[in-house]
């Protein structure tokens, strides 16, 4: 037995055992906010296993968000912005254990370009995949191009990138990034208009260390599946959560279905499932990826649960929507029969405020720790960024 095939074994055994009591999960938060941020405030998007977090700021009179790194105890001076030069738009999404950090930035056409950067962040890198629509001259490019989401220890990063014709694709890439792998995964609607919207998308945190990629396709008949593919990316196991809105044949599942957003170190996959009524659930499966294999999970009170990342410990973190359309954060542990739900502090979180729809807490990111970092927006849909630990 392999190392691999050994760790998803134990994975398994304790995702089948382990109970965790509920009280166990006292969330204790610490502020997050860039000394230069304006009144629209901080996000952190990103958390690795040293507790450094990457995200973004919006500065005083600007309309569009800096990127930037802070390292514990997240004070003014462990503050680090990460920024092309000239541009308006900067935002890193992913950060790897050595401090790497990827995502996207527009140019002054609003074209999107990937970006990487490494510490000490004075040389951002932009990258455009081959095939994305990156003219400035090309009036289709302009909210399209390269987007650059994760990455992992070996510098490998992953993510999507859009064609002059709207098609989505995905893409992993090697340092020093002028090898690029396309992923259009057999069956998804890859060419021509008619495809626009569709196609191939991988999120952040779809890229585990070991080169494994997961995310989501939408076929001809627009409806999504998810699926996971390993080095060289030339074989893909595509799956449906129980549950999802699956049929080609039924015209409600047209951009419903199947929707992985992240991957661990063992190959354990979280992600949001969609039904027929439109409603989205989580879920948690590990291989090979059969019905068998799926954990779904809702905290109390959500109408749509969109888990964000998972740890290597199988920890899932994310946020949902109450019947009043306030976002709340959540964790949950192995085996996912207990959601633990939380309002970072300043979050806009009453039901029976109208401001506060649409507002709330977006837990994004978590470590091996059980740190996570996201935004809470407030009733003006501010942000105030956060780390938290249990």
């Amino acid at each position: 037995m392999n190392t691999r095939t050994f760790a998803i074994a134990l994975f398994t055994a304790l995702a089948m055992t382990v109970q965790v009591p509920v009280h166990a999960w006292e969330i204790h938060f610490t502020p997050l906010n860039d000394p230069n941020q304006g009144p629209s405030g901080t996000i952190g998007n990103a958390v690795n296993d040293l507790g450094v977090v990457a995200g973004n700021y919006t500065a005083t009179n600007a309309v569009l968000p800096y990127g930037f790194v802070s390292t514990p105890p997240y004070s003014n001076k462990s503050f680090t912005t990460v920024e092309v030069a000239g541009a308006p738009l900067t935002n890193p999404v992913g950060i790897n254990l050595e401090g790497a950090v990827t995502g996207f930035t527009y140019d002054t056409s609003y074209v999107v370009h990937g970006v990487v950067s490494h510490p000490p962040y004075t040389t951002v890198t932009t990258l455009d995949a081959p095939g994305a629509c990156s003219s400035d001259s090309n009036p289709a490019c302009p909210g399209n191009g390269t987007f650059t989401l994760s990455i992992n220890l070996e510098g490998d990063i992953a993510g999507f990138y859009v064609d002059v014709n709207g098609v989505y694709h995905g893409f992993v890439s090697y340092p020093p990034y002028t090898r690029f792998t396309a992923i259009d995964v057999p069956g998804s609607c890859s060419s021509g208009t008619a495809c626009a919207v569709l196609g191939t998308y991988i999120h952040a945190f779809g890229l585990n260390d070991f080169g494994d990629v997961t995310g989501y396709f939408f076929d001809t008949s627009g409806v999504a599946h998810g699926f996971v593919s390993s080095r060289p990316y030339t074989r893909f196991t595509t799956f449906d959560a129980p549950g999802a809105c699956s049929s080609d044949g039924n015209p409600a599942c047209r951009y419903e279905g199947t929707a992985p957003a992240s991957i661990n170190l063992f190959g354990v996959i979280t992600g949001t499932y969609i039904d027929a009524e439109g409603v989205g659930h989580g879920f948690v499966s590990y291989p090979p990826y059969s019905e068998t294999t799926f954990t779904s999970f809702d905290p109390a009170g959500s109408t749509y649960t969109t888990p964000s990342s998972i740890s290597g410990e199988g920890v899932v973190v994310g946020y949902f929507s109450d019947a009043s359309g306030v976002n709340h954060g959540f964790v949950s542990h192995p085996p996912y029969s207990t959601v633990t739900t939380f309002d970072a502090p300043s979050a806009c979180s009453s039901d029976s405020n109208p401001a506060c729809a649409g507002n709330g807490t977006l837990a994004l990111g978590i470590n091996a720790e059980g740190v996570i970092t996201g935004g809470a927006f407030d009733a003006s849909g501010n942000a105030h960024g956060f780390v938290a630990h249990q």
